[in-house]
């Protein structure tokens, strides 16, 4: 049974192994952390940014907590909430982010993701949450509206990964 849990040191195999399923398969409207960082001591070193990012102490970073979803032993994919919907939220990056593993799309992951995820949203003083999604990612739309996302619209939009492209942003209220 899929559940999220705060990043532990035990899924950092099954982490690095998702990382490079996107690098491997040049995904670019999501790019994980690049596996080539990932080694014995990427999860101590990388622990008390998470923990700052938590606390709100990253100067120019919205609060954001960070989960991966795992089924039993198996790393499965991850959520991303952001609470504040400064600029880099509303234009970029949403106040929500989630992933699967490729070899595991299809399966429902997505969905039953994005569904703990928003029992988590609704745990912080948030009325609503955006989700930002490449117009070219159609099946993470589809799971979006299935959840209850309204279109807000659709922008232009440039990041160094996707490079020009369209967005659209959902609302999800809670």
């Amino acid at each position: 049974m899929l559940k999220l849990i705060r990043r532990n040191a035990i899924y950092v195999d099954g982490y690095k192994e998702y990382c490079q399923e996107f690098w491997d398969h040049d995904i670019h409207y999501f790019r994980p952390t690049n596996p080539a960082l990932i080694d014995e001591t990427w999860f101590e070193r990388t622990k008390s940014w998470y923990d700052k990012k938590e606390l709100g102490l990253i100067s120019g970073q919205p609060v954001s907590f960070h989960y991966w979803a795992v089924d039993g032993d198996n790393f499965i994919g991850e959520f991303q909430l952001r609470t504040e919907l400064q600029e880099e939220v509303m234009t970029g990056i949403g106040s929500i982010g989630y992933s699967v593993l490729i070899t595991e799309q299809g399966k429902g992951y997505g969905t039953e993701i994005l569904r703990q995820g928003l029992v988590i949203a609704r745990d912080h003083p948030l009325e609503r949450v955006l989700l930002t999604i490449n117009d070219q990612n159609i099946l993470s739309a589809h799971i979006c509206e299935k959840l209850g996302g309204v279109l807000m619209d659709r922008i232009p939009a440039y990041n160094k990964d996707e490079g020009n492209h369209i967005m659209r942003r959902y609302w999800i209220y809670l």
